[in-house]
C-alpha cells in the first residue's frame, strides 16, 4: 500500500498546486437534519494517533482546518484516543468552527461514560457534536446496546445534559444489522463503508441496502473505507480519484479520509475542491470493474467477525 500512496502523492501534489481561487472552497453538505454543514472531506483520527511525531500530527490536523476541512472524526480507543489529544491541541482555538465526532465501542453505561469523559477532556471541549455507537455487529450486540444499564442510557443522560448534541451509529460488517438498529432509535447519522467495491458487491452492499434507508429517514450519511483501507488501490480496482469521486457522487454528507502527511492532506483536498459528480454510467462501469475482485481481498471487514471488538461488560 505504501507504494500506492507514494504514487498518489505525486499526482496529488500537482492538484494541490492549483490556485485556490480556481478550485474554490471545499464543498459542504448538510449532516442530515442536524442543521450542521460539513466539508465533504472529513479527517479520520487513526493515522493521526499512529504518528510517532505529535507535533507533525497536530500540524496535519491544523492544515486540514486551514484548507477548509471542518469535520473531524475520532474515537476513544487505541490510536484514536491519542488522536483526540492531538485534536484538542490543534483545534482548541477554533473549537466553535469545527464539528467534532467521536465513538464508543463500549456497551455498558459505566464504561461508555468513562469513554465520554475521556473524550471531552482530551479534546478540551464541553460537548461532542456527534457521538456514535460504534461497530454494531449482530442482534445480540443490539440487545446489549439497548439493555438496562446499556450504553444508550448513558447517551440519553449526556444528551439531556448538553454533553452530546447528536447521536449516530456505525457499522461495517452487515447492512441488515445496521438497518435493524436504524429502526430502533432516531439516530442523526450513520457511518458505513461506501466505496466502488461496496457498490459492486452483489451479496452485501451498504450502498444498496442501508443508504436508501438512511436517506428515507433524512439521516446524515458518513462514508468510510472509501479506499478500502488501501486494498482497493493495492489490487488496482480503482484509482484514488475514482474512489473519491465515486463516494462524493453518492448522497453522502462527508467521506472520512486518513492522512499522515501534509501532501496527502493537500492532494485529497484538491480532489475535494475539483471533483465533479460521476454520471450513472461512470458509476456503473466502476461497480462492474470492482465486482471482478474477490470481496475478501478488498472488503475483509464484511467476511466475518475477525478483529471485531466491542465491550459488553463492566
Amino acid at each position: 500500500m505504501a507504494k500506492t500512496r507514494r504514487e498518489f502523492v505525486g499526482s496529488a501534489a500537482a492538484l494541490a498546486a492549483m490556485p485556490a481561487a480556481a478550485a474554490g472552497p471545499i464543498p459542504r453538505r448538510p449532516l442530515g437534519k442536524t442543521g450542521l454543514e460539513v466539508s465533504i472531506m472529513g479527517l479520520g483520527g487513526a493515522r493521526i494517533g499512529n504518528l510517532d511525531d505529535g507535533k507533525a500530527a497536530q500540524d496535519i490536523v491544523r492544515r486540514c482546518y486551514d484548507l477548509g476541512v471542518n469535520y473531524f472524526d475520532t474515537a476513544a480507543a487505541g490510536a484514536y484516543g491519542l488522536s483526540q489529544t492531538r485534536y484538542g491541541a490543534a483545534l482548541g482555538p477554533v473549537r466553535d468552527k469545527v464539528v467534532i465526532s467521536t465513538k464508543t465501542r463500549h456497551r455498558t453505561a459505566t464504561q461508555a461514560q468513562l469513554d465520554l469523559d475521556q473524550s471531552l477532556a482530551n479534546m478540551k471541549t464541553d460537548r461532542i457534536d456527534l457521538y456514535q455507537i460504534h461497530n454494531v455487529i449482530n442482534d445480540e450486540d443490539i440487545e446489549f446496546i439497548f439493555a438496562r444499564n446499556g450504553v444508550m442510557e448513558m447517551v440519553e443522560r449526556a444528551r439531556k445534559a448538553g454533553k452530546i448534541r447528536f447521536v449516530g451509529v456505525t457499522g461495517h460488517t452487515d447492512p441488515k444489522v445496521l438497518n435493524k438498529i436504524l429502526g430502533m432509535y432516531p439516530f442523526a447519522s450513520v457511518l458505513m463503508p461506501l466505496s466502488v467495491t461496496d457498490g459492486g458487491n452483489s451479496q452485501k452492499s451498504f450502498e444498496s441496502e442501508t443508504l436508501p434507508v438512511a436517506r428515507q429517514k433524512g439521516m446524515g450519511v458518513i462514508a468510510m473505507k472509501t479506499l478500502g483501507a488501501g486494498a482497493i488501490l493495492k489490487n488496482k480496482a480503482a484509482s484514488v480519484e475514482e474512489c473519491l469521486r465515486y463516494a462524493w457522487s453518492l448522497p453522502v454528507s462527508t467521506a472520512i479520509l486518513g492522512c499522515d502527511q501534509i501532501p496527502h492532506v493537500e492532494g485529497n483536498i484538491a480532489l475535494a475542491k475539483s471533483a465533479k459528480p460521476m454520471t450513472a454510467l461512470e458509476m456503473d462501469a466502476l461497480r462492474r470493474r470492482a465486482a471482478q475482485f474477490e470481496a475478501a481481498l478488498v472488503e475483509p471487514w464484511k467476511a466475518g467477525l475477525a478483529g471485531v471488538q466491542t465491550y459488553r461488560a463492566d
